[in-house]
């Protein structure tokens, strides 16, 4: 039941993403409300529920955004599965280690989609995307992440009972 509530809630953020988020326009980036939220889910649940949910949500954002097909479903799916597999070793109660791991994972997330949109869309300033996407965007997710802590860190607790 508590993956169905997962995916329902994922499926609400990609929706509040897509519809109002996105045209969110801070130094040039939007701030992503499912990474945080997902990052923090895995510490609480198993490897492989964490990551058929993180897939199972990268596949919907890939239909509803668009762009490269089945991106956001691979990062999501290893990042979900590789938080909840070394989460044993992760102190899931500092908000430090949460907030700097939601800037971490941000910051391996838009490399690689910068990464594979030059090498799929051919464009032009690599560099400026990559400082906007490796600097702009993990600061974004991490305030965003905080928020997200400080209002459903009790309700995200529950999910490892």
């Amino acid at each position: 039941m508590k993956r169905f509530i997962i995916c329902i809630i994922g499926i609400f953020l990609i929706f509040i993403e897509n519809s109002m988020t996105n045209y969110i326009n801070i130094f040039g980036a939007s701030f992503n409300l499912l990474l945080p939220c997902l990052v923090m889910i895995s510490l609480y649940l198993e490897d492989s529920e964490a990551g058929l949910i993180g897939a199972f949500l990268g596949l919907i954002k890939d239909i509803t955004v668009g762009g490269i097909f089945g991106l956001n479903a691979l990062i999501l799916a290893v990042i979900c599965y590789l938080i909840s597999h070394y989460r044993r070793n992760l102190y899931r109660d500092d908000i430090g280690m949460v907030i700097g791991l939601v800037a971490g994972v941000s910051m391996i997330d838009s490399f690689v989609s910068a990464i594979a949109a030059y090498f799929v869309y051919y464009m032009d300033g690599i560099l400026i995307v990559m400082l906007r996407r490796l600097i702009v965007i993990p600061i974004l997710n991490s305030i965003i992440g905080l928020v997200i802590y400080k209002l459903f860190n009790s309700s995200i607790r529950k999910l490892e009972e």
